[in-house]
C-alpha cells in the first residue's frame, strides 16, 4: 500500500508535455528537374507533378522556355520512397500543362490544374492562355480517366489552381485571383451541390489568407487546412502553415510549421498520409538536388516530463 501511494504521488507531482520533431528525406525521384504537389490516393499509391521528359521539352528547358508539366504517379515503399513511376494518363494529355491535382476518395473524380494553351500554341502578352484554370475528370471503367470539363465557377479572365477536397468530399478548395482575393492569390471553397453544380466561390477570410500569395492548399481527414504562404512573419520565401477548423466551421488563424519543414527558402505542398505519422512537402532549399525537390518527412513525438513543487 505505501510503495503504491509513493508511486501515485511521484506521477502526480511530474508534468508531461510532448514535442513534436521533425525527420525529413529527400527522395531518390529527384533530379535537376522541378518535383512538386505530391498526393495520396489510398495507402500506397501517390501522384506528383514534374516535366515531361521528352527531347522537344528538354530542349525546351536548355532554352530556358516554359517546361510542359504533367502528373506522374508512383507507389509508396515502406521508407517513403517512391517506385515505380510513370506520367499519368488519362484522355487530355494533349493538352499543354497538367499538375497540382486531387482525387475523390471514392476513386470517381480526379481535380486538376491546367491552362488554356495547347501544344503547338503561342504563348502570347495579355491573353487569357497564360490563366490557369480546374478541369474535372470521371474514372470510366475500361476507359480510365476521361469526359475532363472546365469547372462552371473558372472564368477565364482570372486564374483556378491548387485543388483539394474535405474530408467528406463535399467541399472543394482551390486558389485564385479573382477580384474578392485579399492578395495576389488566396484560398477560397465552394460546395459541391451535384453533378455539375457548385456554389459562388467563398473567400476563406483574413484568417487564413494575407495580402500576400496563399497556394497549395491541402486538408487532413480531422479537416486541418495546410497551406503555403509568402507573407511576412515566415522564415522566408513560400513557408506552410496550418490553420485549425474552429467549433463555428470557419478556420482559425493560421500558424506557422516549424523548422525543418520550413526555411528560409520556398516551402509548400504539405500533404499528411492519413492513416499514419509521415508525409510529405516540397521545398526549393539550397541542399536539394534540382529545382523544387519532394521530401519525405515522419513525425515522432517525444515526452518530456518535469518534476512539479508540492509546495
Amino acid at each position: 500500500m505505501k510503495k503504491t501511494m509513493f508511486l501515485f504521488l511521484l506521477v502526480s507531482s511530474l508534468g508531461y508535455s510532448q514535442k513534436e520533431t521533425y525527420n525529413i528525406v529527400n527522395l531518390d525521384i529527384n533530379n535537376s528537374n522541378s518535383h512538386y504537389g505530391l498526393m495520396f490516393y489510398n495507402n500506397n499509391d501517390v501522384y506528383f507533378s514534374a516535366p515531361v521528359l521528352d527531347s522537344k521539352n528538354l530542349q525546351r528547358q536548355k532554352d530556358k522556355k516554359h517546361p510542359i508539366f504533367s502528373l506522374f504517379e508512383g507507389r509508396r515503399e515502406n521508407d517513403g520512397q517512391i517506385t515505380n513511376v510513370k506520367q499519368f494518363k488519362t484522355s487530355r494529355n494533349g493538352d499543354y500543362n497538367s499538375s497540382s491535382a486531387v482525387i475523390s476518395r471514392d476513386g470517381k473524380y480526379i481535380y486538376i490544374t491546367t491552362n488554356y494553351r495547347k501544344k503547338g500554341n503561342t504563348y502570347k502578352k495579355n491573353q487569357k492562355s497564360f490563366n490557369l484554370f480546374i478541369e474535372r475528370g470521371e474514372f470510366v471503367e475500361g476507359k480510365g480517366w476521361t469526359n475532363f470539363k472546365k469547372l462552371p465557377f473558372c472564368n477565364p479572365n482570372y486564374s483556378f489552381g491548387h485543388p483539394a477536397l474535405s474530408p467528406d468530399g463535399k467541399t472543394l478548395y482551390f486558389v485564385s485571383n479573382i477580384p474578392s482575393a485579399k492578395g495576389p492569390t488566396d484560398i477560397f471553397k465552394v460546395e459541391i451541390l451535384g453533378e455539375d453544380d457548385y456554389s459562388e466561390p467563398e473567400n476563406l477570410g483574413v484568417l487564413v489568407n494575407s495580402v500576400r500569395k496563399e497556394m497549395f492548399p491541402f486538408v487532413d481527414k480531422n479537416g486541418v487546412l495546410y497551406f503555403s504562404s509568402d507573407r511576412d512573419n515566415g522564415m522566408g520565401g513560400l513557408d506552410i502553415y496550418k490553420s485549425e477548423l474552429g467549433t463555428n466551421h470557419h478556420f482559425e488563424k493560421a500558424k506557422l510549421l516549424p523548422h525543418p519543414i520550413n526555411s528560409e527558402y520556398d516551402d509548400f505542398s504539405y500533404t499528411i498520409n492519413p492513416f499514419k505519422k509521415e508525409g510529405y512537402f516540397s521545398s526549393r532549399r539550397p541542399s536539394g538536388k534540382g529545382d523544387d525537390d519532394i521530401y519525405y518527412f515522419t513525425i515522432t513525438k517525444e515526452i518530456n516530463t518535469t518534476l512539479v513543487s508540492s509546495n
